[in-house]
Parts: C-alpha cells; sequence; structure tokens
C-alpha cells in the first residue's frame, strides 16, 4: 500500500498596518515562555483578566537581541501592556539572518490563559516536520482497508520547541492503529518560540491535526 499523507497545520501570514513602519517581521532562536510572559503581565490587567495586543517597532542590535523598542499600538491602552511588551523584548534573539541595524515588527499578544495554565498555540511556525519517511514508518502494521485517518494530538510545548506529555484527542475512525503511530511522530515535531500571532509556544499546549490520506496500490 503506498500513499499520499499530508499534517494539516495551521499557517497564516502575520498582518498588522503597523508593520509597514518596519522593514521585516523577524523569526526567532530565543523567545520568552509562558510563565515568563505572566511573569511580566501588568498587574490591572491581571486583576481585570483583560487580554491586549501591542505591535512593537525595534532595531536589531549586534548581539541579535531586538533594541530601541517602541510600541506603536497597544490595545486595550493604559493597562501597561506596551511597557510590559519592551521587556519581553529584551528576552528576544533573531534568527532570520543579516538583520543588524534593521527595523524589525514584532507582534505581542497578552492573552489571559497565560495566568491560568490555559494557553494554547493556535498559530504555530514549524522548525522542524516528520519526513515522508517518517509517516510511512508510522503506519499500522497490517492493512485494514481505511483510508483516510484523521488524528489530533494534544500536546505540551517544551524547551526548545519539543512536543511532550502528547495523547490522542482524537482518532476518526478510531480503532485502527493510526492514533498510536501519530504519537510515534510526535518527538519529530519542533516549534520556534515565537508563534505567528505574537504568543509564546513553550510552556503552552497544541493541538495537532494529523490526516492521513492512503492510496492503495493495486496488485499486478
Amino acid at each position: 500500500m503506498s500513499a499520499k499523507i499530508r499534517a494539516l497545520m495551521v499557517w497564516a501570514t502575520p498582518a498588522c498596518a503597523s508593520a509597514a513602519l518596519a522593514d521585516y517581521t523577524p523569526s526567532f532562536s530565543q523567545a520568552p515562555s509562558v510563565a515568563e510572559v505572566a511573569a511580566v503581565y501588568p498587574a490591572r490587567a491581571r486583576v481585570s483578566n483583560i487580554s491586549g495586543t501591542v505591535s512593537l517597532t525595534c532595531q536589531v542590535g549586534r548581539d541579535n537581541h531586538p533594541r530601541d523598542c517602541d510600541a506603536i499600538k497597544e490595545v486595550p491602552g493604559s493597562y501597561g501592556f506596551g511597557a510590559a511588551a519592551r521587556k519581553l523584548a529584551e528576552k528576544m534573539v533573531i534568527d532570520t539572518p543579516d538583520l543588524i541595524g534593521k527595523n524589525i515588527f514584532i507582534p505581542v499578544t497578552f492573552d489571559s490563559a497565560v495566568l491560568t495554565g490555559a494557553a494554547m498555540v493556535s498559530k504555530p511556525v514549524w522548525a522542524q516536520m516528520p519526513s515522508v519517511q517518517d509517516f510511512q514508518a508510522s503506519f499500522p502494521k497490517t492493512e485494514n482497508g481505511v483510508n483516510n485517518v484523521r488524528v489530533v494530538l494534544g500536546c505540551t510545548v517544551e524547551a526548545g520547541g519539543a512536543l511532550g506529555a502528547c495523547s490522542v484527542a482524537q482518532e476518526d475512525p478510531p480503532g485502527q492503529g493510526y492514533g498510536e503511530g501519530a504519537l510515534a511522530l510526535a518527538s519529530k515535531f519542533r516549534l520556534v518560540p515565537w508563534s505567528q500571532d505574537g504568543t509564546p509556544t513553550v510552556g503552552a499546549r497544541i493541538k495537532l491535526p494529523i490526516r492521513y490520506a492512503l492510496t492503495p496500490v493495486k496488485q499486478p
């Protein structure tokens, strides 16, 4: 049996009118974790369980850290999200090459879920994904006549972007052995530490949907 396989991930392009004021939206090799975002969460917003977003523009220093950051948009205002976002930027390291001295845009989302341990990654950026051979190795050992299977894993993002504490949240149709195979694939995934919508990934939970679309090969 041969197979056409695809992993259904969440992909999106960061969209913000404020990005026009900066030259680049970089990727990061280091970024704050969920715990570090919770640690700088503005006190007034924490008490009121308020979430917020900040658009930062910064320059890239010679050490690849953002510097001279300015909050050009802060929603809602007057809660201290801009100052908190600038503190978080100090912990970031740019992974995009040749940006020293360039103006960059950094989206920062303060989701009150980081305060309760319920933070979820909704727009991940993948640093590593399984190969076709990895998917092939995850197939059940016996053919069962099922050609389309959807598995959803629930995992926690660990340091370095690895997925840990994974479990099968959904397998449709169930009982075909693909859930166990998908669990074996989890170690092949790595996330970058900052998501496309400006949230931390390390320490957050993620739902990882994987679809197996299988095409049987006719025997001669």
